[in-house]
Parts: structure tokens; C-alpha cells; sequence
């Protein structure tokens, strides 16, 4: 063949043979990803259905029935057939027959539910059935064994020792903390009743041992008490709740936190480091005498904060537990605030799932975030007359418990 042929044979139209591609080379029906036909089996029985496309979805329960049982699938006695979706393809690859060429044309992507015709959930006789067997359960006894570590709080807020008000004075304080420290033993008589007693006592001294000369200058015509006999009265207050716990419990932590009222001050103004502070100095004394006999206190703890701070944080059976006076916020609402910038402060109370705190002289919980806990402690005082005559609230005195396991709180009193 010359050249002028073959250029010829090379420009010529090719024959309808050679333009129509063998059969296993034709575009094929493919479904786009996730809705490949199939059945997936759900919990309690139920069918997810993805079926081949169609022309059109069914528009009742017969024709969804029908297009399932299509599949050569069987819908069993008491379960019923449901649309739960179906999507719309405007140019969907489609072939009619085997051996027919793929087309374009719209289509419907459809998925069906087989599930029972009354869910468990809703049927009358599975919920009666489910209330008796409720309500018969009883609880297993525990074993010893499975009685999880159990501490006792014990918050000893604000006695302002020295303080006369509208309750009294020292006479009618020591009565009144006297009174309290006897509830107290009953307290612990009526958790051992019902089997949640304590196996650990933690004194917690929130602040304001002591009424002080420097706050105001009405403090100076407003004591009964100088301010050593002050500092020893509370001294010796400490020792008796501390010697009742100390003789119930096999392990006791006394704490305590830097306060206003017990800050070693020149007037309002505070003379030295956080930690200048009778309140500590007190807790420092009674741990100089428990070390002195370690048979009867040597079960006995102390902790104050660090230098520098004037709040702390303890483990109390697997909970921490933070202790501040709350005299670092100016009004009780501000103690959430308080906490979360302590928190990212990474300051001693930052891990705490628990606050307890002083200061205000009446008592308040509330919940926060994600199972945290503010307790605002209320007083031991003999009364704050000048905020009762600025906004007529008066705060009732009281001894706060409570008891802390590894899974949060429990057993909150106010005694």
C-alpha cells in the first residue's frame, strides 16, 4: 500500500464495529458509597434495608413491605416496615437488564426499617413488668469489703472568740460550742446506725478564730476578752473538739486557712505574710503539744498552707477538698469566680472538687460545673448585729458536717 493510501485508511471514519466497546468495558450501575443494596441487622432485632434503586419510593406501609419482601427478604409476624430515608438522584447510571447498556436517568435511594410493630419500651405489659421487678429488687448487704473509705468533715467557722453581740458573749459562745460538740457525737451515733460511719475525722478550722482589735474601731468597746485570753480561749476550744475526735477516730487531720479577723494586723492593714495569722499560730501550738504524747495524738495531723498562701487542699478519701476563708472575694457570689481563677492559677485549691469556706457567717451550697461543690460554712458567733441592721438578714449559728467518699458527698448537716 502506497503512503498516500495508508494516509487515506488513517483519515477514514471508523466503522460502527470498531466505535461500540465490548461488553465488559460499558459503564456500570454503581451506587454511590453508603448506599450500597444491603441489610444491616440493629440491637433489639431491627433491620436497616438499603435497597437498589428505583424509579419512585413507595408511598404506604404495602408498597415499603412489598419492595423489601422484593428482595426475597421476610418481614416476621408482629414487626412492621418503615421509610427512614429517601434520597433523590437526578443522574444516576442505570441498567434495566443484564446485558443492556447502562443509561442515565432519575433515580430513588431508599432505606427501610423492619422493626417490632410495638417497642418494648411503650408496651404495657413489658412496662408493668419492668416497675415489680423494680420494686421488688432489694439491695445486697455489704461485706465489710465493700465499704468504701469514709470521711468525716467537721467545719469550725467563724467563733470570733471575744466577740459580744446579740447572742452573748465568751460564756454564751463556750455554751453554744459546747451544745455542738455533743450534737456532734450524736451525729456520729446515727451514721454508724445506718451503716455509713466515718472511718477518718478531718477538723476543719475555716477562719475568724478570733474577734481581733484591728478590724474596725469598734472592736475596741465591742469584746469581753483581751487578745491573749482570746488566743488562749480558742486555743482550748480547738483542743476539746480536737481531743472528742481524736478519741472516736483511728486517724485525724486537723487544717486550717489564713483569715481577716485572725490576721496579725496595724489597724485594718495586715503586718506581715499570709501565713502571719493567729488562727495558724494556735494550729501550730496544739501540734507542739499533741507531738509531746504520741500514744493518745500520734493518729493526729496537721496541715497549714505553704508559705505565701493562705488556702489548702486535702485528699479526704479520695476527694479533694479545698479550705479558704472567703475573704478574698467581697460578696459570697463572687465565690464561683473566685474558684475558677484559682483553678487556672494552678493555686493550692485548683484541684479541688469540694470548697469549703468561712467568712460570710451563713450557710450556702451550690453545684458548679461538672460535679463541683461550694460550701459556704455558717458561724459560730455570738451574731453580726451591723450587718443585720444594714440588710435585716441574721444569720443563725451552726456546726457543718458532712461526709466524703471517693465518689463525692454525702450526710450534710447543720448541727
Amino acid at each position: 500500500m502506497s503512503l498516500d493510501e495508508n494516509l487515506a485508511a488513517l483519515l477514514a471514519p471508523a466503522s460502527a464495529a470498531q466505535t461500540t466497546p465490548p461488553e465488559t468495558v460499558r459503564p456500570a450501575a454503581v451506587s454511590p458509597k453508603g448506599w450500597e443494596p444491603g441489610v444491616r441487622y440493629e440491637p433489639g432485632g431491627a433491620m436497616l434495608i438499603t435497597a437498589p434503586a428505583a424509579d419512585a419510593p413507595p408511598q404506604d406501609e404495602a408498597g415499603w413491605r412489598s419492595r423489601v419482601e422484593d428482595l426475597g427478604l421476610v418481614v416476621p409476624d408482629g414487626y412492621r416496615v418503615r421509610l427512614v430515608e429517601a434520597r433523590h438522584d437526578p443522574a444516576a447510571w442505570h441498567r434495566d437488564a443484564q446485558g443492556e447498556d447502562a443509561v442515565t436517568r432519575p433515580v430513588w435511594r431508599c432505606r427501610y426499617l423492619v422493626e417490632p410493630s410495638t417497642p418494648g419500651w411503650a408496651s404495657a405489659d413489658d412496662l408493668n413488668s419492668l416497675i415489680r421487678d423494680v420494686m421488688r429488687r432489694r439491695r445486697q448487704p455489704r461485706t465489710p469489703a465493700d465499704q468504701p473509705a469514709r470521711s468525716l468533715a467537721v467545719v469550725y467557722a467563724d467563733p470570733q472568740v471575744g466577740k459580744v453581740g446579740r447572742d452573748g458573749g465568751t460564756k454564751e459562745l463556750v455554751g453554744r460550742v459546747a451544745e455542738r460538740f455533743d450534737k456532734l457525737q450524736d451525729h456520729l451515733r446515727d451514721l454508724g446506725k445506718v451503716g455509713r460511719a466515718p472511718d477518718s475525722a478531718y477538723w476543719l478550722d475555716a477562719g475568724d478564730c478570733i474577734e481581733g482589735f484591728e478590724n474596725v474601731a469598734s472592736q475596741a468597746f465591742t469584746n469581753d476578752l483581751t487578745l491573749t485570753q482570746m488566743i488562749r480561749m480558742h486555743r482550748r476550744l480547738t483542743f476539746e473538739g480536737l481531743d472528742r475526735l481524736a478519741t472516736a477516730f483511728p486517724r485525724v487531720v486537723a487544717a486550717t486557712c489564713g483569715s481577716n479577723h485572725a490576721r496579725v494586723r496595724r489597724g485594718k492593714d495586715p503586718v506581715g505574710p499570709p501565713q502571719d495569722d493567729w488562727g495558724i499560730e494556735v494550729m501550730s501550738q496544739i501540734a507542739d503539744a499533741y507531738a509531746k504524747n504520741p500514744d493518745a495524738y500520734g493518729h493526729v495531723s496537721f496541715v497549714t498552707p505553704e508559705p505565701w498562701r493562705d488556702s489548702i487542699s486535702l485528699d479526704m478519701s479520695g476527694t479533694v477538698v479545698g479550705l479558704a476563708h472567703g475573704n478574698q472575694y467581697a460578696r459570697p457570689e463572687k465565690a464561683p469566680d473566685w474558684w475558677r481563677g484559682q483553678s487556672f492559677g494552678r493555686q493550692p485549691i485548683a484541684d479541688a472538687r469540694i470548697l469549703v469556706s468561712g467568712h460570710f457567717h451563713h450557710f450556702r451550697a451550690q453545684q458548679l460545673g461538672a460535679g463541683r461543690l461550694w460550701v459556704q460554712a455558717p458561724t459560730l458567733d455570738n451574731g453580726s448585729d451591723w450587718y443585720a441592721m444594714r440588710s435585716g438578714e441574721v444569720s443563725q449559728p451552726g456546726l457543718l458536717v458532712f461526709s466524703v467518699t471517693a465518689d463525692g458527698w454525702d450526710d450534710l448537716r447543720i448541727l
